[in-house]
């Protein structure tokens, strides 16, 4: 899957549509998480940066992390703002060590679980990377009948929030929340016909310890 993603990294921002999404994703993120200036985040299929980005004022440190060099690459030209050279650019994926990596207390990732197979390894390792009383952010699409993306793209046609709540809820995390926040109007890749798609928020807690 990361060779479609490097393909495309360098024409990825000129879609505008994908920016308005991207800008919509992030100030909802912003105002869900409410970070705060000692928080640690790491963004999980950074791309070229955009939800990063948005976050860098709020933060301490940013580990934007994906597994296409290319996005990567194109990221790094970004970082020009003194702001941003809290920003950490890293190769990485869930399923590489673990270990490599500190614990956060923010973890944000923007229309990547779509993408991933093992949506259980996920909800694992995100929660094993969070420090108690941590949070997770997460955007993604609701069912879409595998319209959104091309055939072979994507490997899940969207969520349903029971489902992700569940998965999730498995995991350890608590204090599961959904909000819809964005909608896409685009062509069906199966129908060929425009309709819209809904991209949601949903948040969690790791929560702390009981001694």
């Amino acid at each position: 899957m990361s060779e479609f993603f490097e393909k495309r990294a360098i024409v990825w921002d000129k879609d505008p549509r994908r920016v308005l999404m991207s800008e919509a994703i992030g100030k909802a993120m912003v105002h869900r998480i409410n970070p705060e200036k000692t928080d640690i985040l790491l963004d999980y299929g950074t791309g070229t940066g955009a939800i990063a980005l948005q976050f860098a004022k709020f933060v301490r440190k940013i580990i934007a992390v994906d597994s296409a060099e290319a996005m990567l690459d194109v990221l790094k030209k970004k970082l020009t703002d003194e702001r941003d050279t809290i920003i950490e650019p890293r190769h990485w994926s869930i399923e590489d060590d673990i270990t490599i990596l500190p614990q956060v207390d923010i973890i944000t990732s923007s229309m990547v679980l779509h993408h991933i197979k093992n949506t259980e390894q996920a909800a694992r390792v995100f929660y094993s990377l969070i420090k108690p009383g941590g949070r997770i952010a997460i955007a993604d699409l609701k069912p879409d009948d595998g319209e959104f993306h091309e055939p072979g793209i994507a490997e899940h046609d969207g969520f349903s929030q029971n489902f992700l709540a569940d998965l999730f809820r498995s995991a350890g995390f608590s204090e599961i929340e959904f909000e819809d926040i964005v909608t896409i109007s685009k062509t069906g890749s199966k129908t060929k016909t425009a309709r819209d798609f809904t991209v949601f928020l949903m948040t969690a807690t790791r929560e702390h310890k009981v001694s």
